[in-house]
């Protein structure tokens, strides 16, 4: 039982103890010290969790950089090496194209070792005996010296045995093009170097040699160390053995890059996961970790494969406390203004709950009722509102309160049909940027134009369910767009009408041709620039895109629609991106036209002036055919009957049987093999068969043509060294006549010793040289 409150007098106040312990705390001092509080606790976690966040935004973002870096780090080292491989690939198809003698193996490798200055040397290495029955080993090798310039080594020493060296070896094992481990080069440059090997080979197909690029190691091991992470990070380079080909200066430690091993650093005592990440990078794995590093710090890297067969790996490190550092800078700041907030807002708050704590409490018992439980909506309104009328700015707060919860019934009403509708758009411009990828993956496979543009054409109607799509390319005068390609109903009747329209002038393609810019249509009946085509009805939207190429409108992508309204904003950017990676397609397939036009000409031109100088050659000769019994070579008459010679010329074997026209056949098989040069018939080889019955097999004709082959390269390089061999004698003896008439002192010697000079040259009976006036004087040589 309650003991009741004593009643006190005007003078004096007496209370009882049960009373004062029973008492509670009044609102306006309980509401402002729960929420200075709950705002303080909540400003703590704010502050922890912002910073939390900020370093957790900042890591994924340095892990994205960092991943990306390294990628794009590890391809430049990739382009470096596989520029200078080029080098080795036109060694290798040199040596295995031509029969190369001591001074020609040189000048090919100087000639082609020159203009390619990444490369430091470069050799020609025969397999033993094969370069000539009477030399071993072969291996002529330039480098280049301090100054620029080629340097001359013999490698192919007993002592040097360059069979038994990695860059000879691997490439000879593995039969393909390698790039060899790094290694000091002894007997050549005297540098650290990696080489490329590629193999060449006998027309047989047995090994010859070996050509090599050599690279100067160091260019790697630049690349590397100039690599910036962070302040303090440092970039690294291993080898599939663990071993430090290239580290940055920021790695701290006594690394020494080509002797010292990841693998043994690893087992440091501050190092905490640095060997699972080494033995990932060594397994050719590419990723991200957090570890320690053999120095003790922590650290963020991200490490990518090199590729290529090299087994190497890169590895960037970044210091950890550089992203902690960023991501302490805001918790100071927040603490202070945090703090202030509670202790201005605690004393506003207290002053104001004195004033408004017994209409509040109203208000909050009903708005206590206003909870997530009870919240009912009847058509989009609450079934009860708050009823407070007290006139003052309480009551106003009551309908404010109101109106809220109305609104806020309205939203999430209203928030399904949003969120629905937001989801729509979001499945719509997904959908249509795979398909704009998808299209561009067709059509950058085609190279043929007019393909391309119906493939394109027909894709993009497909996939977009267009009413119709044509492309118009601008004509070579710059006066019509003309439709190259289309998709409709309508496409080949508007095709086989070469349908064009006036550039600057007609329509929305006239249009967007001459300025470039793209032009939607919503409703075509109110486009001021629509033209209206009678073949397609149905149009009611439209849009126009430039189709660019350098900076260059070379065409029009049209797209027209069914209904208005059909395009947006959002499919300008859309459909050109699809455009832009159309227009690229179609200068790609004008360049492929092109440079097979060229070849062609090219191709026809050399073919042309070889057989000229094939039949200019042949006339030179007193016996232009020849003929082995099995006892002896003897000349014979090169004569063929007309018919055959037709037959030949189309470079396929013919077999003459004894009722032939051909009359050397008589009672014998013959066989004829086309003699070519470039594709071009120069000559005819001839087997007989004593036996008119004998039926050659397709091997003895396979023999026969490969036999023919050999021949035709082997009487072009005849012809051309005999060519080169007329030149050198005609420029030799311009030469020596020149040097001796520039020997003379005056007129008349000049004049005598000219003349002279020709006669010997030419072998003329009568030589004159005459002044052109009237006081002509002139020398005579009989």
């Amino acid at each position: 039982m309650s003991t009741p409150p004593i009643r006190t007098s005007s003078k004096s106040k007496i209370f009882s103890p049960g009373v004062f312990f029973k008492r509670r705390v009044n609102l306006d001092v309980k509401l402002p010290v729960m929420v200075i509080l709950l705002l303080s606790l909540a400003f703590t976690i704010s502050t922890f969790l912002s910073v939390r966040a900020t370093r957790t935004a900042l890591i994924a973002s340095l892990k994205n950089e960092l991943v990306t870096q390294a990628e794009s780090k590890a391809e430049v080292i990739r382009a470096n090496l596989i520029w200078t491989r080029g080098t080795a690939i036109d060694l290798s198809a040199a040596a295995e194209a031509l029969e190369l003698d001591e001074e020609e193996s040189k000048n090919v490798i100087t000639k082609i070792l020159s203009p390619n200055e990444q490369v430091v040397g470069s050799t020609i290495a025969y397999e033993p005996y094969k370069f000539k029955p009477d030399i071993q080993y072969w291996a002529p090798y330039y480098s280049r010296t301090d100054n620029g310039k080629l340097q001359f080594t013999q490698l192919g020493t007993p002592e040097n045995n360059y069979p038994a060296q990695d860059w000879y070896r691997l490439a000879k094992d593995s039969n393909s093009i390698i790039l060899s481990p790094p290694y000091f080069d002894i007997g050549g440059a005297k540098i650290w170097m990696v080489t490329w090997s590629v193999p060449f080979y006998e027309r047989s197909g047995e090994l010859r040699g070996i050509a090599t690029a050599d690279i100067a190691f160091s260019q790697t091991q630049e690349i590397v160390s100039q690599i910036k992470v962070g302040q303090k990070g440092y970039a690294f380079l291993l080898d599939p053995n663990g071993k430090i080909l290239g580290i940055g200066e920021n790695a701290g430690g006594d690394y020494e890059p080509m002797e010292t091993s990841m693998r043994n650093a690893a087992h440091s005592l501050k190092a905490k996961g640095w060997g699972n990440l080494v033995n990932s990078m060594l397994e050719g794995n590419a990723g991200f970790a957090e570890v320690t590093d053999p120095q003790g710090k922590s650290m963020f890297v991200a490490h990518q494969p090199i590729g290529m067969n090299t087994g190497w790996s890169l590895g960037l490190a970044f210091p950890q406390d550089e992203v902690l550092r960023e991501a302490s800078k805001p918790q100071n700041t927040l603490i202070l203004y945090s703090g202030l907030t509670v202790v201005v807002f605690g004393i506003l708050l207290y002053i104001l709950t004195r004033s408004i704590t017994q209409p509040l409490r109203r208000l909050t018992l009903h708005a206590s009722e206003l909870s997530a439980e009870k919240l009912q909506l009847a058509e989009g309104k609450l079934k009860e509102s708050i009823e407070i009328r007290t006139g003052d700015e309480l009551e106003d707060l009551a309908e404010a309160f109101n109106g809220m919860s109305h609104d806020l019934a309205q939203a999430i009403e209203n928030l399904e049909e949003k969120v629905a509708d937001r989801s729509r758009n979001l499945e719509r411009r997904s959908l249509e940027l795979e398909t704009v990828a998808e299209v561009a993956r067709e059509i950058t496979i085609i190279h043929d134009l007019d393909t391309l543009l119906n493939v394109a054409a027909n894709l993009i109607r497909e996939r977009f369910k267009y009413y119709h799509v044509g492309i118009f390319l601008v004509d070579e005068r710059g006066e019509f767009a003309v439709l190259r390609a289309a998709s409709s109903v309508a496409a080949g009747q508007m095709l086989e009408q070469n349908y064009k329209l006036k550039v600057g002038q007609e329509g929305l393609v006239g249009n967007v041709t001459r300025t470039g810019q793209a032009h939607i249509a919503l409703d075509v009946g109110k486009d001021a620039i629509h033209f209206q085509n009678p073949l397609l009805p149905m149009t009611r939207s439209e849009i126009t895109l430039p189709l660019r190429s350098r900076s260059v409108t070379i065409g029009a992508l049209d797209i027209q629609a069914e209904f208005e309204a059909a395009f947006s904003e959002q499919d300008v950017k859309v459909l050109q991106l699809l455009a832009d990676q159309l227009a690229a397609a179609i200068e790609n397939a004008q360049l492929v036209r092109q440079v097979e036009k060229a070849y062609t000409e090219l191709n026809k031109a050399y073919s042309l002036q070889t057989q000229n100088a094939w039949r200019s050659s042949i006339n030179q000769y007193e016996h232009p055919a020849y003929e082995y019994d099995g006892m002896q070579v003897r000349p014979i008459p090169a004569s063929l009957p007309g018919n055959l010679q037709k037959q030949l010329e189309n470079g396929e074997p013919i077999v003459v049987q004894e009722n032939s026209e051909y009359k050397e056949s008589g009672k014998k098989s013959v066989l004829m093999i086309p003699l070519k040069v470039l594709d071009q018939v120069i000559g005819v080889v001839g087997l007989e068969r004593d036996e008119p019955s004998h039926v050659w097999t397709d091997e003895e004709i396979s023999i026969a043509q490969a036999a023919a082959i050999r021949a035709g390269i082997t009487l072009e390089n005849a012809r051309l060294l005999e060519e080169s061999q007329r030149r050198a004698i005609k420029e030799r003896t311009i030469f020596d006549a020149t040097e001796r008439v520039g020997s003379a002192l005056n007129v008349e010697n000049i004049l005598y010793t000219a003349a002279e000079e020709i006669e010997r040259i030419l072998g003329s009976s009568e030589v004159i040289l005459q002044f052109n006036n009237d006081n002509a004087s002139s020398t005579n040589q009989e």
